[in-house]
């Protein structure tokens, strides 16, 4: 008894730590089964997309959206960004100039892939997104930050810009969120003439 008496706050610690895991476990377990009934609509220029409804919206603007957890507090998010102007840059430089100026460095074994892995859904979309890059691995971001990555970005026909499409997190949480955030894209889909017309 002395000896639970003496440490009854590192116990408490303990208990508040383990329920706080189960209940985050708990979470992200049920969201399996309620991504396709509980997605909600975001959207993003002539862009739809299915969002699942764990993710907070913190920012939007016409060229930008930002999503975090809000519910779990883990490190995590995804940002859906659009770029007016590529400069008649390739893919790859883009994606160089991206990388550089956030100072993130892939670790040497991630591939860099420019075949198209989201299999869209939506037919005009697949035929839309036809210049693409992806990377998604671990990595380093300032050098000493361990993270996870997943990074597409992607330019339409006879556009003159692009979309960068990023989900990044703590090494630790890098599995979490990601087929979530490749069933966004995958659900890409353009904004029907009587929904823009409504907005």
């Amino acid at each position: 008894m002395d000896i639970f008496s003496n440490h009854i706050f590192d116990w408490l610690m303990l208990l508040g730590v383990l329920g706080a895991a189960f209940y985050t476990l708990k979470v992200i377990g049920q969201e399996k089964t309620t991504f396709k009934e509980e997605s909600y609509e975001v959207q993003f220029g002539n862009l739809s997309l299915d969002i699942p409804s764990w993710w907070t919206l913190v920012e939007q603007n016409n060229t930008q959206l930002r999503f975090e957890r809000t519910d779990t507090k883990y490190e995590w998010y995804a940002l859906y960004t659009y770029i007016p102007d590529h400069q008649g840059k390739s893919m790859p430089d883009l994606l160089e100039d991206k990388l550089n100026l956030e100072k993130i460095e892939f670790d040497m074994d991630v591939v860099f892939e420019t075949d198209s892995r989201v299999a869209f859904r939506d037919p005009k979309i697949q035929e839309y997104f036809q210049e693409m890059i992806r990377v998604e691995g671990k990595g380093s971001k300032n050098e000493v930050d361990r993270i996870y990555y997943d990074i597409y970005l992607m330019r339409g026909l006879d556009d003159s810009g692009y979309f960068i499409f990023e989900s990044k997190s703590s090494v630790l949480n890098g599995a979490l969120e990601g087929p979530y955030f490749e069933e966004s894209l995958a659900c890409l889909s353009f904004i029907r003439e009587s929904q823009a017309g409504k907005a």
